[in-house]
């Protein structure tokens, strides 16, 4: 007879992506409350599930990184996965980063590190791609030249959005970040992306 621990594991591998809440895991009265986050809290411990932000758990390992770190943190998915996410990147990053209005955090997760980078005001500009909400192409240029330690190599960056080739409405939402959110005297990174981009630089 399969025991309640076995249960437990069971029923966060069967859910969704892997990835359970405690409100559901309790909907199947496996057990009572008190033993049930009992022994959620010893799985945690042992590793055999990973406990992603308080009352969210995960079978381990992870199945689906970017929607790992969209259960931890609150945001889009931004910077080098939202590349890869969009096709611009082929390499699938290490550091999946989610971009959040609240405060930055890194933590371990199995194989993966899963970050939130805080940009206050400037955390919009996002869109669903299947069930994972990602900044839109032109939001995402912005945000890895506004913080490109979170970006690839600037050449790389330049070179990826000149062959995805952004159309006018893309080029104008980008450009739009920029005006509302970079000073004028600090726009020459910006005008000249931009311009490589088009193919004018």
């Amino acid at each position: 007879m399969v025991n309640t621990t076995e249960k437990l594991v069971q029923a966060i591998r069967d859910s969704p992506e892997g990835i359970a809440t405690l409100e559901t895991l309790e909907s199947l009265h496996l057990c009572n409350k008190f033993n049930l986050r009992t022994t959620l809290s010893r799985l945690s411990k042992s590793g055999r599930v990973l406990r992603l932000k308080r009352g969210v758990y995960s079978e381990n390992p992870i199945r689906n990184a970017f929607v790992a770190a969209q259960h931890t943190y609150e945001g889009y998915l931004g910077f080098s996965s939202a590349l890869y996410i969009h096709k611009l990147i082929a390499e699938l990053p290490f550091t999946i980063t989610v971009v959040t209005a609240r405060k930055s955090a890194l933590k371990t997760m199995g194989a993966y590190e899963l970050r939130a980078v805080a940009m206050k005001e400037k955390a919009i500009g996002f869109e669903d791609v299947g069930n994972l909400t990602v900044s839109t192409r032109a939001k995402t240029l912005f945000d890895c030249l506004y913080l490109e330690k979170y970006s690839i190599e600037r050449g790389k960056l330049i070179d990826a959005y000149r062959d995805a080739r952004l159309n006018p409405r893309e080029l104008k939402e980008f450009y739009s970040y920029v005006k509302r959110f970079i000073p004028s005297r600090m726009r020459h990174k910006f005008d000249e992306a931009k311009e490589m981009i088009e193919g004018k630089g």
